[in-house]
């Protein structure tokens, strides 16, 4: 038993992450791929197929690299974001590609404009309004269409042929019948929503010979990535958070009532709720950083980013003089500026670029310290927060984040959506008799990063405030 694993695929913004885990928690191997981003004009989207081929080229890395028995994977579970829309045919072949463009946004609002807004579940709107935006731009195509799917439900799809999710990814518990007959969508057209923790299906054959696996896997149903993230960092119960360094850096509390005015991301399944507030792109601002200032290489990303954080460490803080505002893709969150654009304030002749990286941390740090400062008064002060994501790597990004938020920060191995995951499967094979067991049994603190000094970034916060409030007259017009 001490040598069964768990395979997770957890399908980002940015990465595909394929991972290992014994039911220990301990990480045996994990791969990644970079996503592929396609644009054309206005329009932008990925390709639901070069998931599946990541998918399958990652598990093999994994597998050839000599650390993963295929014979001792007992389970299979998935992480991924939500808010993505593949529509697969009769012949389960995709005929349209899930897109991450505006081109839905009217049929949301009309949606939005009908329901209270409430109990409306935004993801599951989402789906909707894309299925009417199709239907009404293409409607022979989307006649064609069996399924439509999440993103990481469309991976359980083609392991298991199952077209289902979690609550948490669309429909924030069953699906709204009253809401799919006024969007006239049919029940079976969208995914069916299950727990986290119960087994989907088994892996079939077809996916079973494509990854180099024993068909008849179980399954497990999974979850969004911020949920898996939470369970990952044991911060899974009412008082706990997880702070995600992702491609957004993302704030989430977990409580077992709905704050008044609260920003609620989804349910906890079965019965608490995720409230929180994303700082979008502001993680993705270290990787835009590398790419346009030092023509980083996939394969050269992480010995750079490692010397980088290095040097940024031997930089005081304030970065020189330097202020970055990481509103690559606007603000939504403490304050709404969709038209908010990043921004370097006060480069001399002598600013180089290590003070440059030390000024997008820091600015990415103020930007979710904001918003963890709203959390925070809607949801109370943490018991525990556990950090997520690949910035969790990074020793200076962390210890600058503790010393504004002035807490104690939990650290794993920065792989705690695949084990959010895998813990799900661990729950479903009945490897603990509880998710809490589960969470207790798998998640170990790698380290603890605690705050220095409470005053030393108080004037550099106000003046980070002071200089994005001063840029609002050159937001973008929507």
């Amino acid at each position: 038993m001490h040598d069964d694993l768990i395979l997770t695929f957890d399908l980002g913004t940015t990465r595909l992450k394929v991972a290992a885990f014994d039911i220990r928690g301990e990480l045996k191997g994990l791969v990644s791929r970079r996503n592929r981003d396609y644009r054309e004009g206005d329009r932008q989207w990925q390709s639901a197929s070069d998931w599946w081929n990541d998918a399958v080229s990652a598990t093999g890395e994994l597998i050839a690299g000599g650390r993963v028995d295929p014979l001792h994977i007992k389970g299979v579970s998935l992480s991924g974001r939500a808010g993505a829309a593949v529509f697969v045919d009769e012949a389960d072949r995709v005929i349209m590609d899930p897109w991450s463009d505006t081109r839905h946004r009217d049929q949301l609002r009309e949606i939005i404009a009908g329901h209270d807004r409430a109990d409306l579940a935004l993801y599951g709107a989402t789906l909707l309004s894309k299925i009417m935006w199709l239907r009404s731009h293409d409607p022979g195509l989307a006649a064609r269409a069996r399924h439509v799917l999440y993103a990481k439900d469309f991976l359980l799809f083609r392991l298991t042929g199952e077209a289902v999710t979690d609550p948490s990814s669309g429909p924030d518990g069953p699906w709204d019948q009253a809401l799919l007959e006024r969007c006239e969508v049919a029940p079976t057209l969208v995914p069916r929503p299950r727990m986290p923790w119960d087994i989907a299906g088994t892996l079939n054959s077809s996916a079973a010979a494509a990854l180099g696996l024993v068909d008849g896997i179980p399954v497990a149903v999974g979850a969004h990535d911020g949920i898996c993230a939470n369970t990952g960092a044991a911060a899974a119960f009412p008082g706990q958070y997880a702070i995600t360094l992702g491609t957004h850096a993302v704030v989430r509390a977990v409580t077992d009532f709905r704050p008044e005015g609260a920003h609620r991301f989804y349910g906890f399944p079965p019965d608490k709720h995720i409230i929180g507030g994303n700082a979008l792109m502001a993680g993705r601002s270290l990787d835009w950083f590398l790419d346009n200032w030092f023509g980083a290489t996939e394969e050269g990303r992480q010995e750079l980013f490692a010397t980088l954080d290095d040097a940024a460490a031997r930089i005081d803080p304030g970065a020189g003089g330097i202020v970055f505002l990481p509103f690559l893709r606007g603000q939504i969150a403490p304050e709404r500026r969709p038209g908010a654009r990043a921004a370097f304030f006060g480069l001399e002749a002598d600013s180089g670029r290590q003070e440059m990286y030390r000024a997008v941390l820091e600015g990415a740090s103020f930007a979710l310290a904001a918003i963890f400062d709203e959390v925070t008064g809607w949801a109370g002060e943490p018991s525990h927060i556990g950090v997520t994501g690949g910035g969790a790597n990074s020793n200076t990004w962390t210890q600058l984040l503790a010393d504004i938020i002035q807490h104690p920060l939990s650290l794993t191995d920065g792989a705690c959506e695949g084990r959010g995951a895998a813990i799900f499967c661990a729950t479903a094979l009945g490897y603990y008799p509880s998710l809490k067991d589960a969470i207790a049994n798998m998640v170990a603190t790698s380290r603890t990063v605690v705050p220095g000094p409470a005053g030393t970034y108080r004037e550099l916060r106000e003046h980070w405030q002071a200089v994005s409030a001063s840029t609002r007259p050159f937001d973008k017009r929507m």
